[in-house]
């Protein structure tokens, strides 16, 4: 009779393993911790020497609520939409984060070594997936202090201390389990490759979030019917997080201790779903983050911008699929314009993602017009989404500026493309940007604003043409010199990396910020004037680092 032999049991080293690296990692860990130690406090010192003035401000808006002003009525009409494209906002960016980087993660040695030994799967990773719950969560409790601030500073946090820190309290809340929401839900998806596509709805969050923030806005022009308001705050995970902050803000949501209630138990059973699934994550998927992140963090450490976008979007296969055809020019001339537009109608998302940010800086421009009092703060955020905009567009400049042996064959010489590569995204801006800004300005009365929204758009173009021009980092700027605060290479790395947005954003948040001040027709046209000047400056900056390029 033939016996046929037992296979052995493949033995199960999971405990001694892990304890083995346990103690291989307890002297990193210890160094790791100091190193975290040392930047927390360089952190916090930064924060109480730079920003106890806001600090002190946030303290002061909590014991005393700004009084209602003539505007409250209106941001409270628009507060529904407003905190639905913020909650779907924050969503999507923890969809875009589990798209490159995973809600579990390991190193790469542990992704090279340990995944192929008899070790527990889920001993491995369910504790990564509990810190990645427990770090998200907080971060969303974070970014719940933004429509926090806002609500405050709009005169909704009512009258007593206790309402401001309810209304606060409350905001946190919904924000922190939208985000343990989000990592369940990025850790099934991961761990189903089937229903990995479904990450790829972030793409979609883009026009549902300006379709929002267009609601929000028409919510504060004119009264909508309740209707919409209630249909948007019963739409789903995102509006159940808005309904405690607009009933504390005096806004009509009146089962939002239900609503709160639905999304802690939806949040509470995908994070237990997510916790289970941890275990059967792909080996393939932790090889293919581990790599990236640590690709990613060797850019980073390089300050090599470029490689961080080509890993993300190696990552991501964030790359356009869009096979669109456009028609060559017939005149040689605008063969460059016509790269560049082909280049931005295959990327969708690029184009997506501009064009939101470009309505968003029109809609903070007008709100900065409504309330020429407080529009410092204002004007600088809606001059930074406009240069983020603008730089968005600007890729084709950005190519160039990297390999400026990519346009040898181009009739022209290579310290002219900048005016070139700017006509394309001047136009796009002024498409996606400048009509609805001067339509807003137009309906508010302030019309003679419109030239100078044209004039700003050239300085944000000219400003993001200026950074796609910049080269690579010269090796030199590391050594800086000693002063008595420091080194300087840290400040000179820093301006070399701001170039563009410093003298783009600054001298036109001065500009801006007097023309609205001032209110008249005048000083508008002096200011839309000076604001062509700079745009031709910034034009003269990047040809010269054009030059400069083409020498080396």
């Amino acid at each position: 009779m033939t016996t046929v032999p037992s296979v052995a049991a493949e033995p199960d080293s999971t405990e001694e393993t892990l304890g083995l690296l346990r103690e291989l990692r307890q002297r990193p860990a210890r160094q790791r911790a100091a190193n975290l130690a040392y930047w927390l406090y360089l952190a916090g010192l930064a924060i109480f020497s730079y920003g106890g003035w806001l600090i002190a401000t946030l303290v002061r808006a909590l014991r005393h609520p700004p009084p209602p002003t003539s505007d409250t009525a209106a941001l409270l009409r628009a507060a529904p939409a407003g905190l639905c494209a913020l909650a779907l906002l924050l969503l999507a960016a923890l969809l875009w984060d589990a798209r490159w980087r995973g809600p579990v993660n390991v190193s790469p040695p542990t992704a090279d070594w340990l995944l192929d030994t008899p070790v527990s799967r889920g001993r491995l990773l369910r504790p990564r997936y509990r810190r990645s719950a427990v770090l998200n969560t907080l971060g969303g409790a974070a970014a719940g202090l933004v429509p926090a601030a806002l609500l405050l500073a709009a005169g909704l946090g009512g009258t007593t201390l206790r309402h401001s820190v309810a209304l606060v309290g409350v905001t946190m809340l919904s924000t922190a389990l939208l985000a343990a929401l989000g990592t369940g839900v990025a850790a099934w998806t991961e761990a189903h490759p089937a229903a990995r596509p479904a990450l790829t709805a972030r793409s979609a969050a883009g026009p549902l979030v300006a379709a929002l923030a267009l609601v929000a806005v028409l919510g504060a022009a004119v009264r909508l019917p309740p209707v919409v308001a209630t249909v948007l705050l019963w739409s789903g995970p995102w509006g159940w997080a808005a309904q405690g902050p607009v009933a504390l803000a005096g806004g009509s949501a009146p089962l939002w201790p239900v609503a709160t209630a639905v999304l802690a138990a939806v949040a509470i059973g995908t994070l237990l779903t997510g916790h289970h699934a941890a275990a059967g994550i792909p080996a393939a998927a932790l090889r293919r983050h581990a790599h990236t992140l640590g690709h990613m963090s060797a850019a980073m450490l390089n300050l090599d911008a470029r490689r961080v976008t080509t890993t993300y979007r190696d990552a991501s296969g964030a790359y356009g699929r869009v096979r669109f055809a456009i028609r060559p020019p017939l005149r040689r001339q605008l063969v460059l314009p016509w790269r560049d537009l082909t280049a931005l109608v295959r990327a969708p998302a690029r184009l997506a993602w501009s064009a939101l940010l470009a309505l968003a800086a029109a809609g903070l421009g007008a709100l900065a017009v409504r309330s020429p009092h407080a529009a410092l703060l204002t004007l600088t955020a809606a001059l930074v989404a406009g240069y983020l905009a603008a730089a968005g567009l600007c890729e084709g400049a950005r190519l160039d500026g990297d390999d400026p042996r990519r346009s040898d064959q181009l009739p022209f010489r290579f310290d002219t493309l900048t005016w070139w590569h700017a006509i394309v995204p001047a136009l796009v801006l002024a498409v996606v940007g400048g009509v609805p800004a001067g339509v807003l300005a137009a309906i508010s009365g302030h019309g003679v604003l419109i030239p100078l929204i044209a004039a700003t758009i050239a300085v944000l173009v000219g400003g993001a043409l200026v950074n796609s021009f910049r080269g690579d980092l010269e090796g030199e700027m590391f050594a800086g010199f000693d002063t008595p605060v420091g080194n300087s290479s840290g400040v000179t790395i820093t301006l070399w990396y701001l170039t563009g947005p410093l003298l783009a954003v600054g001298p036109g948040l001065i500009l801006w910020y007097v023309a609205i001040k001032s209110g008249r027709a005048g000083p508008a046209i002096t200011v839309a004037v000076l604001s062509v000047a700079l745009a031709a400056w910034l034009g003269r900056i990047a040809s010269g680092r054009a030059r400069g390029l083409r020498a080396h």
